[in-house]
């Protein structure tokens, strides 16, 4: 879920502008982001790539005036499970943001405590979401907007959560993966934001991981780049995703919900762009097309504007190495439109799972987004 801080009902029109999914939806408050893992998302229609054809790119990753965020030089390694699903979540996600090419984000008491208190409300009523209700215990506002507002002031802010059975979680990572490989989730945590706060909270019963995201200054990304995930030259990359994500990017073909599928694949420019006319193409290294399922902007309005992702119907080989193309339109905040054509590579780990999150049963219960 990502919103402008605004009066409550300008958000709500800026939400459906500006949201690039908090797997929710919709204004400052959206309880689809993290809802049941068992519900179904409804309205969303989908466009299949059926092209093949990787045209040769500069080596900024494109042909022309959008290019790809740069991954880092040398990639950091990423955390191991700890036993602390706050400490791994905010080491975790700076390490795979660096990665990436983006800005790391700096902890937030006021941020903390507001994903704290969340998580803790979540924990005390065995709930799910981003919704509470007043007079209910550890109640702290009804809304990210509410409880995130409260601790401060901020031009975007944004949040998701994950809960559940303690069972439903491996290890310390999971909470923080799990978010991280459901697309919709992804996107917002892959965002132009500057500061982030992380709260977890477990009983015997029931488990709850929250991170709020809020930007205190000018954006850090240019309006011409896009950040992609699997990003430039990755390795290791998981090859298939449970897909129990609310929203759910199979809402449409609802027979893909809650089975394994391909890892996803997502795109997305700074805030205040939008993206238009997108298409995915997904190859392997022997050049056969990967059939994957697209959402963007004009797929899916209520969750999706500057970002936009394929996920395959089917678990990707591994130890593979696979070629996506985007073509579209990225428009910046000046209505000053621009082409994309940018491609790049990434290969998928040996064993073909690379996350402790990665579920591809029911043998245990499943979190609820």
């Amino acid at each position: 879920m990502r919103f402008s801080r605004f009066k409550l009902e300008a958000a709500v029109v800026l939400a459906a502008a500006l949201l690039a999914a908090c797997g929710g939806g919709g204004g400052g408050d959206s309880s689809g982001s993290s809802g049941s893992a068992s519900s179904n998302s409804s309205g969303s229609s989908s466009t299949r790539s059926s092209s093949t054809s990787v045209p040769s790119t500069n080596g900024s990753g494109s042909t022309s005036g959008v290019a790809l965020l740069a991954p880092a030089a040398t990639a950091t390694s990423l955390p191991s499970a700890s036993g602390n699903a706050t400490t791994d979540g905010i080491a975790w996600l700076n390490a795979v943001r660096q990665n990436v090419g983006l800005a790391t984000l700096t902890n937030s008491a006021g941020l903390a405590t507001a994903s704290l208190d969340h998580a803790t409300y979540l924990v005390d009523n065995q709930t799910y979401g981003h919704s509470e209700v007043a007079g209910h215990t550890g109640y702290t506002g009804a809304t990210p907007y509410d409880r995130i507002a409260a601790e401060g002031s901020y031009s975007m802010m944004g949040e998701v959560v994950v809960a559940g059975q303690p069972a439903a979680f491996n290890d310390s990572l999971s909470p923080v993966e799990t978010l991280f490989d459901a697309p919709f989730h992804r996107i917002v945590m892959l965002d132009d934001f500057t500061q982030m706060g992380v709260g977890s909270m477990t009983n015997a019963n029931w488990e709850a991981f929250n991170i709020d995201f809020g930007s205190t200054g000018a954006d850090t990304m240019s309006a011409t780049t896009l950040v992609a995930y699997p990003y430039s030259g990755q390795q290791g990359v998981p090859a298939s995703w449970f897909a129990n994500e609310d929203p759910n990017p199979f809402a449409s073909q609802p027979s893909y919900e809650m089975t394994t599928v391909g890892y996803p694949v997502t795109v997305q420019s700074a805030f205040g762009t939008t993206l238009s006319s997108l298409n995915f193409t997904i190859t392997s290294a022997s050049g056969a097309n990967v059939s994957c399922l697209a959402q963007t902007p004009q797929t899916t309005p209520a969750e999706l504007s500057n970002a936009a992702m394929c996920v395959p119907y089917s678990a990707l080989a591994s130890g593979t190495t696979y070629t996506v193309q985007v073509t579209g339109v990225l428009t910046d905040s000046s209505n000053q439109t621009y082409s994309i054509n940018v491609a790049w590579t990434f290969t998928t780990a040996a064993s073909g799972v690379a996350h402790s999150a990665v579920q591809s049963t029911q043998s245990r219960p499943l979190p609820k987004f």
